[in-house]
């Protein structure tokens, strides 16, 4: 079988396709022929070398991925030949076929297809972990999402409008902004051109966000901390800022880092405001919550709440460039690799 390496961290060339033996499952595995890959920004930074907990390469690349199962190993009964799943897996899923535990492996729908269900995973989740269980946002409150046309940009926005949430957000292009537009956000900034902390606090005349959803950080961070009104809740889960189009800028990550703003305990009590910080990578063992939050977004799909928005779609030889695309931050929505 054919599966992508990083073969060296560093830029997009440095992920090759190699030819490999096919994995057998172990027990409690099942071996899954891959449909088609989500790509998520976590894979390029693990490409980068700066990802928290990835191995040295080369390495196989990738964490989600939907199939039909091809085997079920030694005392696995919740999955047959022929299932369509989507799964997650800590690297490895750049790959024609991929074990994962079955537990990490969920039912696909017939009338879903494999493209949705690589996007469905962890760009929902993530929205769902960060609005819904560490925010516990509600009707009525203010949201700003940056990268708002991205995977987990899109994500939330629908569940946010779903839950009756004034949506505030920030992209790269007025492309972009028309795209997190038309998912239902209400209020866009091009942080090219605006400034998008200004803009924010005369549309709520000066009474701020109660909920930031930030992958950015740097001066991002600095911006949206001032504008959390009392008793509001930040959410980081990523600092993009750091990396450039084809690796990590230093000078620029020096400047993003030193703009973000030390934290004095103190006054988050003295101002009621909350930080909350997250990796599902580090959440990998935590099944059977995941699996509860699934069980929601697949209702939320088979309502048409949701839908993945698929920004971009590439063939497996051309895996490089599609995590190129996603690096240079000009895509929007999901990015979807066809094995």
């Amino acid at each position: 079988m054919k599966a992508a390496f990083v073969t060296r961290f560093g830029p997009p060339e440095t992920l090759q396709l190699r030819d490999v033996a096919k994995p057998s499952p172990a027990e409690g595995q099942i071996l899954i022929a891959v449909k088609a890959i989500g790509l998520n920004f976590a894979d390029v930074m693990s490409r980068l070398g700066v990802y928290p907990g990835v191995p040295k390469p080369p390495f196989i690349a990738g964490l989600e991925f939907s199939g039909v199962v091809e085997h079920v190993g030694k005392n696995v009964t919740s999955f047959k030949r022929g299932d369509r799943v989507l799964a997650f897996t800590r690297q490895g899923a750049y790959a024609e076929y991929v074990c994962v535990d079955a537990n990490h492996a969920q039912p696909v729908p017939k009338k879903m297809s494999f493209e949705v269900a690589a996007a469905l995973g962890v760009t929902y989740l993530t929205a769902y972990h960060g609005l819904i269980t560490l925010a516990k946002i509600q009707k009525g409150e203010r949201l700003l999402l940056h990268a708002a046309a991205g995977g987990v940009g899109t994500a939330a926005i629908q569940i946010a409008r779903h839950l009756g949430v004034e949506i505030f957000g920030t992209a790269s292009s007025a492309q972009k902004l028309d795209v997190a537009h038309q998912q239902g956000m209400h209020h866009g900034f091009n942080y090219q051109t605006e400034d998008f902390e200004r803009g924010i606090r005369q549309r709520t005349q000066g009474k701020g966000i109660d909920v930031v959803m930030d992958s950015v950080g740097g001066m991002v961070f600095r911006k949206s901390w001032r504008l959390l009104a009392p008793m509001g809740r930040y959410v980081l889960y990523g600092f993009a800022a750091v990396t450039g189009r084809r690796g990590i800028n230093r000078l620029r990550a020096i400047k993003e880092i030193v703009s973000t703003p030390l934290i004095y305990p103190p006054n988050i009590v003295s101002k009621n405001l909350g930080l909350f910080g997250f990796n599902l990578y580090f959440l990998f063992d935590e099944v059977e919550y995941f699996r509860k939050a699934s069980r929601q977004l697949m209702k939320w799909y088979d309502q048409a709440i949701i839908k993945p928005v698929v920004g971009a779609r590439y063939t497996f030889d051309r895996i490089a460039e599609a995590q190129e695309l996603l690096q240079s931050r000009k895509s929007y929505g999901k990015i979807v690799v066809n094995v």
